[in-house]
């Protein structure tokens, strides 16, 4: 099923399926905020009897960051939090002294290894350090906290358990020792540090976080295509079953701003869009002053990295979105200021503020995203 306007997207997407490179794609495109391209073609995987739609709702993973970083700026905007804030000033247990696990001089880095396991062999030497200062929000918004980092061993890091809540898991996050001193390198917390967020937006606001995130996004937004617990929706694209006992994916009382949110397309791109300017049909949302924060580089020097690319000059990130400083630098077909991010590198969205255009994608190949990044700028030039 399709509405096309964009003739080389549809080229992309098309030869990409057809030739066997990804089982299917799900591609969505907006002009100022009107959809100009909607297409789906194929199935999620190749043992899927599923079928992919425009509408098709799709665990949204680490997209989810986005919306739980706007959520907690609103906040911000509302004088009830600053992104200065320690964490401790609404958790208290991260007042405690934190330690940071360092490496000898002249120690080889480990390999790559998830925090949860298998440990890496051999196991790497680490020595304890303390904690020279305190996470903040502004850490934990920039991934730059060290606290649970995606692809370093920490057998200190426990995933949610079903039956768990933000309220029961959150605090025992400030045990988990560090992966290095905060402020001092870009890494990315795939899992804990928005889930800390997500309870600091909890606290803050004095509301749960699922009913936060319907009434000062959703809602004012007009969209009800988003939120946790639609696993089991007549249009959403089954998981693999194992991950059904994953209480951040079922969202169903624990609701994870690091990577339990579901939607279409549509919904996300409309969120999406908003982070332009911070406006909604009904009015602002974000102040301009956040936006700007928000959608510009916050981490200096130091280099984030998109999924199946390599960290390179030409990128910066803001609050939770991949922000670029160069495209050229970056060999991206963007304008500079444009921002997205992605979830398991596979969903992944682009915002080019200056260009007018905004886009969605599923598609599980990093050099197909990059194909229909390139489509999508060539057919709009």
């Amino acid at each position: 099923m399709s509405e096309l306007s964009l003739p080389r997207v549809e080229r992309v997407v098309t030869q990409a399926v057809e030739t066997g490179q990804i089982p299917g794609a799900v591609v969505t495109v907006a002009v100022e905020g009107k959809v100009v391209h909607r297409d789906a073609r194929g199935v999620p995987d190749p043992r899927s009897g599923c079928r992919l739609q425009p509408d098709s709702i799709l665990w949204l993973a680490s997209l989810s960051k986005v919306v739980c970083a706007a959520a907690l700026l609103m906040l911000a905007d509302d004088g009830k939090l600053s992104v200065e804030d320690p964490v401790s000033r609404y958790i208290p247990e991260f007042a405690e002294p934190g330690r940071v696990r360092v490496l000898p001089p002249g120690t080889p880095p480990p390999p790559p290894a998830p925090p949860f396991g298998p440990p890496p062999d051999p196991l790497p030497a680490y020595q304890e350090v303390a904690a020279e200062r305190e996470i903040t929000i502004r850490d934990l918004l920039t991934h730059t906290s060290g606290l649970q980092t995606i692809f370093r061993w920490n057998p200190d890091y426990v995933p949610p358990a079903p039956g768990d809540t933000l309220a029961g898991h959150v605090p025992g996050l400030a045990r988990v020792v560090r992966d290095f001193q905060a402020g001092a390198e870009w890494a990315y917390s795939n899992a804990a540090g928005f889930d800390v967020l997500s309870r600091v937006a909890e606290l803050a606001s004095g509301r749960p976080f699922d009913e936060l995130l319907r009434s000062r996004v959703f809602g004012p937004l007009g969209i009800d295509g988003m939120g946790f617990g639609l696993a089991g929706d007549k249009r959403a694209v089954p998981v693999d079953p194992a991950f059904l006992a994953n209480p951040v994916i079922t969202g169903e009382g624990y609701y994870s701003g690091a990577a339990g949110l579901w939607g279409d397309a549509e919904s996300y791109l409309r969120f999406a869009w908003m982070l332009r300017d911070g406006r909604a049909p009904g009015g602002e949302l974000l102040s301009p002053g956040t936006v700007r924060q928000m959608t510009s580089n916050q981490i200096g020097g130091l280099h984030p990295v998109l999924a199946g690319r390599s960290a390179a000059d030409g990128l910066g990130f803001g609050f939770a979105v991949a922000v670029v400083t160069s495209a050229a630098v970056a060999g991206l077909p963007l304008g500079d200021g444009s921002f997205g991010w992605d979830g398991v590198a596979t969903r992944r969205f682009w915002v080019d503020p200056d260009g007018g255009f905004a886009f969605f994608m599923y598609a599980p190949d990093a050099g197909v995203q990059q194909d229909i990044e390139a489509a999508v700028a060539a057919d709009l030039s």
